[in-house]
């Protein structure tokens, strides 16, 4: 049996914009002293982790190939990820392929 509660349904025609503000009143407009800002530091701006370019990081050769044929597949396919299968085919475009042992 679903849960039935005892108190009658709200009348629908009643509009709670006329009933007053339960709040206890709003600080900010309260004519009281604002503490003492309690961060020494000044805030930074923007995120904390700033976004690097590529070129920002030393990275070999093959790394940078490898980069540069990942975004060219996402410019030109429009998606920003690809999926497995697809870097395994953009490796082998490269000219990687596996060595049996």
């Amino acid at each position: 049996m679903p849960f039935m509660s005892e108190a009658s349904p709200p009348d629908p025609n009643m509009d709670r914009r006329t009933k007053s503000d339960r709040r206890q009143g709003d600080r900010r407009t309260r004519e009281e002293e604002v503490p003492e800002e309690r961060r020494k530091t000044e805030r930074r701006k923007g995120s904390r982790r700033g976004r690097r370019s590529i070129n920002q990081y030393d990275l070999e050769a093959e790394t940078l190939e490898f980069i540069n044929a990942i975004n060219s597949f996402k410019a030109s396919t429009g998606r920003a990820f690809p999926t497995w299968s697809e870097v395994l085919g953009i490796l082998k475009d490269l000219g990687y392929e596996k060595h049996s042992e």
